[in-house]
């Protein structure tokens, strides 16, 4: 008859099979005291349910399932401890007016923003007294910070604006996109293909259009604003309104916060463009020729640190061809000197 009580030289076998497992398996992290003894008392419990459970041969095998449950224990605390990943790059430092900070998403501390710096989700900004910060998503997507501002960039899609004032140009024409929201301790603020403000206080939620139309949700009562006007939120829930042109001096914080246009190589005609949106104008050429000469001129240099005003006075003192005129809601692109018609 077989004697299948447990013998203390096969024990010593199973502890010389857990010494060379555990040398195996290397150094791991030290864990708390708390979990390095409830991991002990959890492979105790294991070696000594398998001795009871007397079964035959191939005990290494139960040791194996009590050390791998220990190394998941370990291993989950190690995951754990671990600093959490960076998130995706949702928006760069497309111009830098002023003196900015950041506090990343991974850290607790401010630093000195810096030009081109990649912002992640979960990173919030803020400017100083002086100066404004231009922010540019992949598509093209700009939000523009004033003065005084804190912002949080909560995922591609999503910002959150805690104080002061910010600008957001969604793009024209094809390029234009219209999956951005601004949420505020007011209410939240959705566009529909356009350039806005938002700006936020203790007392107030202030909307105003320059192009397109917003929506503004404010728990479940929505308001919408067009081009040309303004919207202001109370605190207590009253709503005004008002008119505001988009080539009113209310805009000129964000034309100077605007990122530079690239007019090396591009034709004339491209940048007064861009000119025209950014100071809310609608660009109008007196000629035939004098849109022609605009279509076949091709720049040169860089107006980098020029607001577009100054940009368009910079850029036209090289084509003497052509001059412009800032006439209300237009700015107007004429011949210079008298020629014949076409």
């Amino acid at each position: 008859m077989t004697d299948e009580r447990s013998d203390p030289a096969s024990d010593g076998d199973d502890d010389a099979e857990l010494r060379a497992l555990l040398r195996a398996a290397g150094a791991r992290p030290v864990p708390p005291p708390a979990m390095a003894d409830e991991v002990r008392a959890a492979v105790a419990a294991e070696w000594r349910s398998v001795v009871a459970a007397r079964r035959p041969p191939r005990r290494a095998v139960p040791w194996l399932v009590a050390a791998s449950a220990a190394a998941i224990a370990v291993g989950a605390w190690f995951a754990l401890t671990q600093p959490a990943t960076p998130g995706a790059v949702v928006a760069t430092v497309a111009r830098l007016g002023g003196p900015a900070e950041v506090r990343h998403a991974s850290s607790s501390s401010w630093q000195t923003l810096s030009a081109d710096a990649d912002l992640r989700a979960g990173d919030r900004v803020r400017t100083q007294a002086t100066g404004g910060v231009a922010l540019r998503r992949t598509d093209g997507l700009e939000v523009r910070l004033d003065v005084a501002t804190a912002f949080a960039l909560e995922d591609e899609d999503l910002g959150r604006l805690e104080a002061g004032r910010i600008y957001v140009d969604s793009g024209r024409g094809d390029a234009r996109t219209d999956t951005f929201v601004v949420e505020t301790a007011l209410g939240s603020v959705r566009h529909l293909g356009t350039q806005y403000s938002v700006s936020l206080d203790p007392a107030a939620l202030g909307v105003a259009v320059r192009e397109g139309t917003v929506a503004i949700d404010r728990g479940g009562r929505g308001a919408l604003a067009s081009a040309g006007e303004s919207i202001t939120v109370r605190a207590d829930g009253r709503v005004e309104r008002a008119s505001l042109a988009p080539h009113d001096a209310t805009w000129r914080w964000a034309e100077v916060t605007a990122p530079a246009f690239a007019i090396d190589g591009r034709t004339l005609d491209d940048f007064l463009q861009w000119a025209a949106r950014e100071t809310g104008r609608r660009l109008v050429y007196a000629s035939s020729a004098a849109a022609r000469e605009a279509q076949q001129t091709l720049l040169k240099g860089s107006v980098d640190g020029l607001a577009p005003q100054q940009a368009i006075d910079a850029v036209l003192m090289t084509t003497p061809a052509l001059a412009a005129r800032a006439a209300g809601a237009q700015l107007r692109i004429e011949q210079a000197s008298p020629q014949a018609a076409p």
